[in-house]
């Protein structure tokens, strides 16, 4: 730990508030870097140098100020830190009025450094986590021995299971070309991702991947648990206007087993944007085949439709509400009729309707099917 005058100004400028004595902090040089009295900056305090090289206070009297050229009477005490003398805090005025101020400044000093040590470490850790992160979502270039070797180094446990959520927040969708207004949203996704890591047990770990989303990996879930992990992520930003989307994928160990779970949850995330629900949270168990749709081009997809249905003849929403009923009654008649607060005959002419207009049978398991399969291209191909 090196004592700069970054480290040290905001210190003094903490500190003058509550002491009405000078105070000076130097380095290991002994050259003041930061001190109430601005003209005292850059000089060399011969006090702080003997207290560098005798690691004991100096305690200088109006009546030996020469002795100690660049210095004033007070006290000067040293800066340690992990047992090592890496400075000297001094505050200038007769020693018997200021002993008492410069032990507890001493401390106080002492502690401030230690806990900015601790807020650097924990930066660099996160950044090192950060682009652990961004090589381990690449879409192309992966390389799995190297994300392992960073595991191991992050304290990542890859033999554990582990289940990816991507939470994606809307209103962080800024672009500016104002550097200030860049920083801004930075600070805000990282106070983000200090909350969810704070708030959520059992992170492996967790960064913002892009502007908006943020990769959330948990340890040892059990399986339908994912719930109540994405509900509480959301309650943690109760005052945001807009939505938080979460996707999620299953738990898996290993690099490729993570890597699999973050593409499930990509999956799934695009499919929440596509159709949405009620809650925001989807598990990529959730689709079915909807997933595999959604790798599938728009090209191909509208050559399927146009195979039974045209523009003009698209699905009403009364009919995609029939069928998605149906599907959920199993294919019972009464129980879909009852949901749906209409008579079995109302029904029956519904589904005669949707069989004239695609020339496949919705009472046919298999017609069905791919009727649900020609309004889910429809959604997409619409988007």
């Amino acid at each position: 730990m090196i004592i700069t005058p970054e480290l040290a100004y905001p210190i003094v400028n903490r500190l003058k508030s509550s002491v009405d004595y000078n105070i000076n902090i130097m380095n290991e040089d002994g050259i003041i870097v930061a001190s109430r009295d601005g003209n005292r900056l850059h000089e060399i305090h011969m006090g702080a140098l003997e207290v560098i090289k005798t690691k004991n206070e100096i305690v200088i009297y109006p009546e030996n100020e020469e002795k100690y050229l660049g210095s004033k009477s007070g006290v000067n005490l040293p800066v340690e830190f992990q047992g090592k003398v890496i400075g000297v805090i001094g505050i200038t005025g007769h020693p018997e009025e200021v002993w008492k101020f410069a032990q507890i400044l001493k401390v106080t000093v002492e502690v401030m450094i230690g806990q900015m040590e601790l807020n650097n470490q924990l930066q660099y850790q996160n950044k090192m986590v950060d682009n652990w992160i961004k090589d381990f979502v690449h879409p192309t270039i992966v390389n799995i021995e190297k994300l392992k070797s960073g595991a191991m180094h992050l304290n990542i446990e890859l033999r554990q299971e582990a289940t990816i959520f991507l939470v994606k927040f809307e209103d962080l969708n800024y672009i500016s070309t104002n550097l200030k207004d860049n920083m801004s949203f930075q600070h805000e996704r990282d106070e983000r991702n200090n909350k969810i890591r704070a708030s959520v047990s059992n992170i492996a770990f967790s960064a913002f991947i892009d502007g908006t989303s943020c990769l959330v990996a948990v340890y040892s879930m059990k399986r339908n648990s994912y719930l109540t992990v994405a509900k509480s992520i959301i309650n943690l930003f109760p005052t945001l206007k807009t939505k938080i989307n979460i996707g999620v994928g299953n738990g898996y160990r290993g690099i490729e087993g993570y890597r699999r779970s973050y593409l499930e949850a990509n999956n799934s995330l695009q499919l929440l944007n596509k159709f949405p629900k009620k809650e925001n949270i989807a598990h990529i168990s959730e689709w079915g085949i909807k997933q595999i749709i959604n790798h599938v081009s728009n090209d191909i997809l509208k050559s399927i439709y146009e195979q039974y249905l045209t523009n003009d003849k698209k699905f009403t929403d009364e009919q995609k509400q029939t069928i998605e009923q149906l599907i959920n009654s199993n294919l019972n008649m009464k129980i879909t009729a009852d949901k749906l607060h209409i008579h079995r005959n109302t029904l029956i002419y519904r589904l005669e309707a949707i069989a004239k207009k695609t020339g496949l049978d919705p009472k046919s398991f298999q017609d069905l099917i791919i009727i649900h399969f020609l309004m889910t291209i429809e959604h997409l191909v619409d988007q």
